[in-house]
């Protein structure tokens, strides 16, 4: 979630008549970001900041008919869906117990749920040793040795490719549904350290002079009844993804994904839920931003004036027309036209029908379905037809790339000529074996080559369309580099170098944005970031994004470019400005670390890993 500018004044004009084909965009204009239903977490912020209510009063607010009340600290079980339909392979610096087996501390137990109900036990001297003794287990329960106040050390820690993920409590798998389930019971206070940083912005802590800290007192509450109201499997109350609440443990690698800011909001809380009349705890929905007005449905609708902080407040969203035309599946587009809103706030409030015209058939549908299909940021929304017509292509002329030999004044540079002018080039590693080879994204195809100093491309693939901004990077932390795209503020990821649906579409930044992806805190997933006019904005997860760093640098018209200059493991920002790179090494607000002349103005800015080893290198792509 980023501030950011509404777009200026867009030029609108009265969608045509059923008989012309509409060939531009259609603009959407709208208010807020997701369903809208129960607590608004910008408009918590904004009445905890700017107007100064207190969890409670917030809670009253927006969820009317419940009652604030309290509920002792018990086990909950979390479904990580993850791990499903594989072993559990855990292990911990202490002595932990699997099934009643007691496991060296620094082992690592593998645990096999059967179909007939039984487990089988593995033990190695490590996550990545093989196999030393197996034997059958009554119980698949692993537990720690350590509980009260145990450290990342001392706490259950489950092997992943590319390193650990510890977890407080115990973990378990079950057989249903044809596979292995991994299991997670953990106290409910527990849980909740795991579950408000991702699902809130732990920053607002700090805001109005801690004022903001009341906003994430609401989060916590509305996280812990939503929890306790889930009754999501017959062996898991709730699950680790936004299907529940996002949830991701304690730490990865050892490093603490917890924040003290929402601890605080966690333990100023604990216990406190809210109820029905009837006294059963509620599902407590919550979102984003709810435009001005929360949708009603469980809870009352209810007028949010705290939502005026949120950047989603506003929004426009230009699509173009057989994008729509496409997802609908009515031919090309006629008309598009809104037959229904709620009646509550602005433009008549959210849409509940709208009816689609084209040159095969004709629908109705809702607006939560045109916000699904279209990626909106809302059902609350206005349809215009954009004026603009689209710029004519360029002709089609290979550009060359220029890789550095090194990151210092003076490098030698090798020579690629790869794609056509037009394109927008990519350095990545497609295929898994820790050299980036060239690609580019050309009208919504990419065309990549896993040979180093290749011009040629291997394969080719759609993936988004003509306009959209290219990006990659290892979202699955599985060692191999895929595409992404960036549209109007919304992030599309996929975790294969193959045509198909987006794993993930969230949105970050705003129109306007430029896109950058990387390892901003060294643990095995790549993660994206937006450069508005001078500031990265980066997040360290594309789960529940949000800005964990801020990072004034460089000016607004350079070039933003990422990548990993000093080979520790970690992406820092850079800019390219003339024909110069600016490298910092920390993502921190401060002087460059190195300036390196490479390249000719007008050049595209590059990174690139030539090796599996060392640093990322400059380059450039320059079209002739």
């Amino acid at each position: 979630m980023l501030a950011g500018a509404l777009l200026g004044a867009a030029t609108l004009v009265t969608a045509p008549a059923a008989s012309a084909a509409v060939t531009g965009d259609v603009v959407f204009a709208g208010h807020g970001w997701g369903h809208g239903r129960g607590l608004g977490q910008w408009g918590a912020y904004g009445y905890a900041v700017n107007h100064g209510w207190d969890y409670r009063r917030i809670l009253s607010h927006y969820y009317g008919g419940t009652n604030q009340s309290s509920e002792p600290n018990a086990p909950l079980t979390v479904h990580l869906t993850g791990r499903d339909g594989q072993d559990l392979h855990v292990t911990s610096a202490r002595d932990f117990t699997v099934g009643g087996v007691v496991v060296t501390g620094g082992s690592a137990a593998r645990v096999q749920a059967q179909a007939d109900g039984s487990f089988v036990l593995s033990t190695s001297y490590g996550c990545a040793s093989p196999t030393v003794w197996t034997t059958r287990i009554p119980s698949s329960q692993v537990v720690p040795s350590v509980r009260e106040g145990a450290g990342l050390d001392a706490m259950l820690s489950l092997c992943e490719p590319t390193g650990t993920t510890q977890y407080r409590g115990d973990l378990s798998v079950v057989w249903s549904g044809g596979t292995q389930r991994t299991v997670n019971t953990v106290l409910m206070e527990e849980y909740l350290r795991g579950v408000v940083p991702r699902e809130s912005v732990p920053s607002w802590g700090d805001a109005g002079g801690g004022k903001g800290l009341e906003a994430l007192k609401a989060q916590a509450v509305a996280a812990r009844s939503y929890a306790w109201a889930e009754r999501r499997t017959t062996y898991a109350r709730t699950c680790d993804t936004t299907a529940c609440q996002v949830y991701r443990g304690a730490g990865v690698n050892m490093k603490s994904t917890e924040d003290r800011r929402t601890d605080a909001a966690v333990a100023a809380t604990a216990g406190v839920v809210l109820r029905s009349g009837g006294g059963a705890i509620v599902r407590t929905e919550f979102s984003a931003s709810t435009g001005g007005w929360t949708a009603g449905g469980t809870f009352p609708p209810v007028p949010d004036e705290g939502d005026t902080a949120s950047p989603h407040h506003d929004w426009i969203l230009p699509v173009a027309a057989h994008t729509i035309a496409d997802a609908f599946g009515v031919g090309a587009l006629n008309e598009i036209t809104v037959t229904g809103r709620n009646g509550l706030g602005a433009d008549g409030g959210r849409v509940t029908e709208v009816r689609i015209a084209g040159t095969a058939k004709s629908v109705t549908v809702t607006g939560a379905q045109v916000r699904s299909k279209l990626g909106l940021k809302s059902d609350w929304f206005s349809v215009a037809v954009s004026a603009t017509a689209p710029p004519p292509p360029p002709p089609p002329v290979q550009p060359v790339v220029y890789l550095a030999s090194g990151n210092a004044p003076g490098a030698t540079a090798q020579a690629v000529p790869f794609g056509q002018t037009g394109d927008v080039p990519l350095l990545c590693d497609w295929d898994g074996d820790g050299d980036d080879t060239l690609g580019v994204f050309r009208g919504g195809v990419f065309h990549v080559t896993n040979a180093a100093g290749s011009g040629r491309a291997e394969a080719s693939f759609g993936y988004g369309s003509p306009g959209d901004q290219p990006v990659c990077g290892d979202w699955d932390g599985n060692g191999t580099e895929t595409v992404g795209v960036y549209r109007s503020g919304m992030v599309h990821l996929r975790n294969s170098n193959t045509p198909g649906r987006a794993d993930g579409s969230f949105w970050f930044g705003d129109r306007g944005d430029v896109l950058v992806a990387g390892n901003w805190d060294g643990d095995p997933f790549d993660t994206v970031g937006v450069w508005r006019r001078g500031v990265f904005h980066l997040t360290n997860s594309n789960l529940r994004p949000v800005a964990d760093a801020v990072v004034p640098y460089g000016a607004p018209d350079d070039l933003p470019v990422t990548g990993d200059w000093d080979g520790n493991g970690s992406d820092t920002v850079a800019v390219y400005r003339g024909d110069r790179f600016f490298v910092r090494n920390s993502n921190t607000i401060g002087p460059a670390d190195a300036v390196v002349p490479f390249g000719a103005p007008g050049d595209r800015p590059l990174r690139g890993r030539p090796a599996a080893t060392g640093p990322d290198v400059m380059g450039v792509s320059r079209a002739y």
